[in-house]
């Protein structure tokens, strides 16, 4: 049985997901203070932590993950350049002053449908650029974890370096023809469904 836990400690209302088994754990977009998810483990172990793209909201606490649990980190390579990079990052306009100090045996690249195993977790990954050109949707079952991707009722903004209106349109169109309604655990903001987005979020019409 697969559990998913949210944590949101304010920091830029970015949203944090431990995903766990009976004995697993997997971390999604580590934005929040680890402290929070050591609470949900309960003896269980991490095996890795996703991406779903490189804005600093969504990794600023990915160098104290790995450094903690020594695991792979799954994202776009285009993400994992973005990194390494206060600007484009967007680490420096929220005060940050120093990139990540991560070896890159830790990280893994990902492409458009890609299946990861990890466990009896098998993870497909769907390319969605438009916020950014690293931006990645992780499909877990009926799962969701659309970064900033697709939020309830809107959509990643597009005007932020790396962003495409026009990528995001088509990010859109391979939306709407999905036939699963996967429950959408966000990067910001509350969960939802893919069927209700498809009738309901202004962007889809």
């Amino acid at each position: 049985m697969i559990n998913v836990e949210k944590f949101c400690d304010n920091f830029a209302n970015a949203n944090t997901y431990l995903v766990t088994t009976d004995k697993i754990a997997i971390i999604v977009d580590p934005a929040n203070d680890l402290r929070i998810l050591k609470k949900y483990l309960n003896g269980k172990t991490v095996k890795a932590v996703f991406l779903t793209h490189g804005h600093y909201d969504h990794f600023k606490m990915l160098e104290d993950v790995i450094n903690e649990y020594q695991i792979p980190c799954y994202l776009h390579k285009k993400a994992k350049m973005k990194l390494f990079d206060l600007v484009t990052s967007y680490a420096k306009d929220f005060g940050a002053s120093q990139i990540p100090k991560i070896s890159d045996d830790f990280f893994i690249m990902v492409n458009d449908n890609d299946l990861i195993k990890i466990d009896d977790l098998v993870i497909k990954v769907m390319y969605t650029p438009g916020h950014t050109d690293c931006s990645v949707c992780y499909l877990l079952d009926d799962l969701m974890f659309s970064g900033d991707t697709l939020f309830k009722n809107s959509v990643g903004r597009t005007d932020l370096l790396t962003g495409s209106t026009l990528k995001q349109h088509l990010t859109i169109e391979k939306l709407k023809h999905l036939k699963t309604n996967y429950h959408i655990y966000p990067g910001h903001d509350e969960e939802t469904t893919l069927f209700f987005e498809q009738k309901n979020n202004p962007y889809f019409k």
